[in-house]
């Protein structure tokens, strides 16, 4: 190890630590999110019942089918969701504790008087470094994968809810009545 490597080394750890803490950020802001989502989804569904129990009236089957479902799906959404942020943070927890380790044996390095070559600590921190710099991209493809996915999800979703609102509006003058009321909206009639 020589002088100038150890301060390359030290500049291009010290990045790469800097996104890794972003990074780090980044990801508990998203699980800390999608846990507000999700208790928001369900606490929604309770409501309703909790309102229509308060009133005196017995929830619909309906109202209790999805309040239901969404506390039966509330466990498998957060741990669905959590999957792919835990897996960044998790990669990040250990690239950011061997860029540290590397970062405090350089410099322990370089504040040794009469400091050797060091061979085994140059190839310790380019090990460091470019397996940190393969976890950037690595990290960088897969955001990129899932966003797609993700995309996808939310275009088959909305495909399902035209195909469950159009069976909803089968009925005829319920479908009348939608086209009559989307004409006069149309020609500026909104009564």
């Amino acid at each position: 190890m020589t002088d100038n490597y150890a301060a390359i080394v030290m500049s291009v750890d010290a990045g790469l630590l800097v996104v890794g803490a972003v990074q780090s950020h980044g990801t508990i802001n998203t699980i800390r999110e999608r846990i507000r989502a999700v208790n928001q989804r369900h606490a929604a569904a309770m409501r309703v019942i909790a309102d229509r129990l308060r009133a005196g009236e017995e929830p619909t089957d309906a109202e209790l089918q999805r309040a239901h479902g969404l506390a039966r799906k509330a466990t498998g959404d957060l741990r669905r969701r959590f999957e792919r942020p835990a897996t960044v943070g998790l990669m990040w927890v250990i690239m950011s504790f061997w860029l540290v380790v590397s970062v405090m044996a350089t410099l322990w390095w370089s504040a040794t008087e009469g400091h050797g070559q060091a061979s085994w600590l140059a190839e310790g921190t380019l090990a460091a470094t470019a397996l940190a710099t393969l976890v950037l991209l690595a990290e960088t493809v897969l955001r990129f994968w899932w966003a797609g996915e993700a995309a996808t999800d939310e275009w088959e979703q909305e495909q399902l809810q035209r195909q469950v609102a159009a069976v909803e509006m089968n009925d005829d003058a319920v479908s009348q009545r939608v086209r009559q009321r989307l004409e006069e909206f149309a020609r500026g009639g909104q009564g």
